[in-house]
């Protein structure tokens, strides 16, 4: 009897296990429309605007405790997605496209503002806060991504980094680490890191860090 019961525990648990295994991944046409449903519903901007609230109180914050001006206070914004939208080209493009076809669509240089960044981005210059963006694009894309930063409101940062050299092909975290590491060798307190990308806001040098929702693409 014990060598019978044990027979069926065996094979009710390689059942469970062959069950587990066969569970089948969400459908990815039912994954694309739940993604259009959380931008089209205005979650996505609840979400951001939430998250910027948060920032722009840490900063009003610091700028407070630093009204004697001895620090040099800076923030760190990305780009794509963060400070600006490529939304529209990602569903044309049916969520998918190669890296190719992606530079190109950031090439047209009509990306569309994200506001709450703007607002942050305004405030910190107004209280004379330095700005500096770090962006996976790269340096042959400088003139067409400034034109599209100033198009869209954001003017006069104190730095706008792009890919190039050693990191051209870096990862995200690698690069972006390091030149956060520079702009602090550089003399500034970067009060906050801004992203979209877990690899934006990996790897320090900055006091507090805030990831911007983005459920559309993965960069490591």
């Amino acid at each position: 009897m014990k060598h019978f019961l044990s027979a069926v525990i065996a094979a009710g648990m390689m059942f469970a296990a062959a069950n587990v295994m066969a569970v089948e991944p969400q459908n990815i046409g039912t994954f694309k429309k739940t993604l259009i449903q959380y931008h089209d519903t205005g979650e996505y901007d609840k979400d951001i605007n939430e998250t910027m609230n948060h920032a722009v109180e840490y900063l009003k914050q610091r700028i407070a405790e630093n009204k004697n001006g001895k620090k040099k206070l800076a923030i760190v914004l990305d780009i794509d997605e963060t400070s600006l939208s490529n939304y529209k080209d990602m569903r044309e493009m049916d969520f998918g496209g190669s890296l190719e076809q992606i530079q190109v669509a950031e090439d047209k240089g009509t990306d569309p503002v994200i506001e709450p960044t703007l607002k942050l981005y305004q405030y910190a210059k107004a209280n004379n806060v330095a700005v500096f963006f770090i962006t996976g694009r790269h340096e042959n894309e400088r003139e067409v991504t400034a034109q599209n930063l100033k198009s869209a409101g954001y003017d006069n940062w104190d730095g706008l980094i792009l890919r190039d050299g050693e990191y051209t092909k870096a990862p995200a975290a690698v690069y972006k680490t390091a030149i956060r590491k520079k702009i602090v060798s550089d003399g500034y307190d970067i009060v906050l890191n801004i992203g979209d990308q877990k690899s934006d806001i990996a790897g320090g040098y900055s006091d507090k860090s805030y990831k911007l929702p983005n459920p559309y693409y993965f960069i490591p």
